[in-house]
């Protein structure tokens, strides 16, 4: 009996070890597989999913996933790249690529000067599967993308932009103009340019004393390349970018520095020197022919503010000889009316006087005609016109105007008046003695 119970335990035993065994493997399994059956995404990441049948498909939420078994390939949605030699700060940013980016770009600038171009790109991949797909089945990987596609891309903006900019153009004058074209470039394709041969002179003309050019500078030629523009002033697109045909869209690009070559350097500041001595001279120019303008102007107002000074000492002494004027002649009226007035008097005066005398001669005449003798009359006629004489001497109102004008010559009157006066008391006088 002790032993049927030992046999049953045993085979319990056996069991109950095989299951957790089994247990243990298919934990075991799934642990191994788990990554092979499920996965996580990065918000920051897009996925190419090949299903094991050889199925594309595209990941492109954030979190747990279903793989299945298929193989899973990454691609940040935004990448930099970057193209500069130093790990230097440039313009407050430092160098953070990796392998897969580049060092300077070296170019050849207008003329044949050369330069290194350092800078960065920031691209955004497409969230559409299609595309997206698209870039796998030919970049086959992120990496690839880079390295491949983005940096040939930016090498050939950058170095085909290069020969439409001289060296000063392209480090200080137009480094935006020059950024803006390499990114159309980038972003839209090449563009078509043309070329031409143009010629400078090399150093100045020798002059003697008098100006005249005894020996002429050298010149020689040097190729120009212009974009082409069509009929409409639109520029000629004549390869589409490579960016664009994956739709993969530009969100920054700078060109952080351009680092010329010895000789290039050398040329650059030559013509610095040169034009800021022309600066200079034009400066000083400028600054000369102003003190000029404003030394004319000064003038042109002082003359003016005298001429404006003398008018008003001329239009003042014309104003006062005017009124002098206006006060002779009102005077002169005044006197004139109060001569007349004076001589009206006079001859009613004179009329009253006469008449009284007339009476008084009447009178003596009539006592004559009674009977006086000669020496009687003579008397009587002497009496007669001397009581006129002191009749009119007494009279209140003379006969002769008391207004008297002088002469110019200061000599006292000899005035019209002076004959008005004389004429009424000879006429007077006359009359009585009729």
């Amino acid at each position: 009996m002790a032993g049927k119970i030992y046999e049953m335990s045993n085979k319990i035993s056996t069991k109950h070890k095989l299951t957790i065994a089994l247990t243990i493997f298919i934990v075991i399994v799934i642990a191994v597989l788990w990554s092979s059956i499920f996965g996580y995404n990065s918000a920051t990441q897009i996925l190419v999913k090949q299903s094991p049948f050889g199925e594309m498909s595209c990941i492109d939420h954030a979190g747990f996933y279903f793989k299945g078994f298929g193989t899973i390939y990454e691609y940040d949605r935004t990448k930099d790249f970057y193209f500069n030699s130093s790990n230097e700060k440039v313009k407050g940013q430092s160098w953070e690529g990796d392998d897969t980016d580049e060092d300077d770009i070296s170019v050849t600038l207008s003329r044949n000067a050369n330069a290194d171009i350092s800078g960065y790109l920031k691209y955004q991949l497409p969230t559409v599967c299609e595309e997206l797909i698209k870039i796998h089945m030919d970049q086959r990987g992120d990496r690839q993308l880079k390295h491949g596609l983005v940096r040939n891309a930016v090498l050939s903006a950058v170095r085909k932009t290069a020969p439409l900019f001289t060296a000063e153009e392209a480090k200080v004058t137009k480094i935006a103009e020059f950024r803006r074209l390499a990114e159309d470039q980038l972003i839209y394709g090449e563009y078509l340019t043309t070329t031409e041969i143009r010629e400078e002179k090399v150093g100045e003309d020798e002059v003697d004393s008098t100006g005249r050019v005894t020996k002429k500078a050298e010149s020689q030629q040097y190729t120009v390349t212009k974009l082409a523009l069509d009929a409409q002033g639109q520029r000629v697109l004549i390869k589409e970018s490579a960016l664009k045909q994956y739709n993969i869209r530009i969100l920054q690009f700078e060109i952080q520095n351009v680092k010329l070559d010895a000789k290039a350097q050398q040329q650059l500041d030559i013509v610095k020197e040169r034009e800021m001595k022309r600066v200079a001279e034009r400066t000083a120019s400028e600054t000369a022919k102003q003190q000029a303008i404003t030394a004319e102007a000064e003038g042109k107002a002082k003359v003016a503010k005298e001429k404006a000074e003398q008018e008003v000492v001329k239009i003042r002494e014309v104003t006062q000889a005017e009124k002098e004027r206006d006060v002779a002649i009102l005077n002169a009226q005044k006197e004139k009316e109060v001569a007349r007035l004076a001589a009206e008097k006079a001859i009613e005066d004179a009329k009253r006087i006469r008449a009284e005398g007339e009476a008084e001669a009447a009178a003596n005449r009539a006592k004559v005609q009674a009977g006086l003798t000669p020496q009687e009359a003579a008397e009587w006629a002497y009496k007669t016109k001397v009581g006129v004489a002191e009749a009119l001497a007494k009279s209140s109102h003379p006969l002769v105007p008391s207004i008297m004008m002088g002469g110019a010559d200061g000599k006292g009157g000899s005035t019209a008046m002076d004959a008005v006066g004389l004429k009424y008391l000879m006429d007077i006088n006359e009359k009585l003695s009729k």
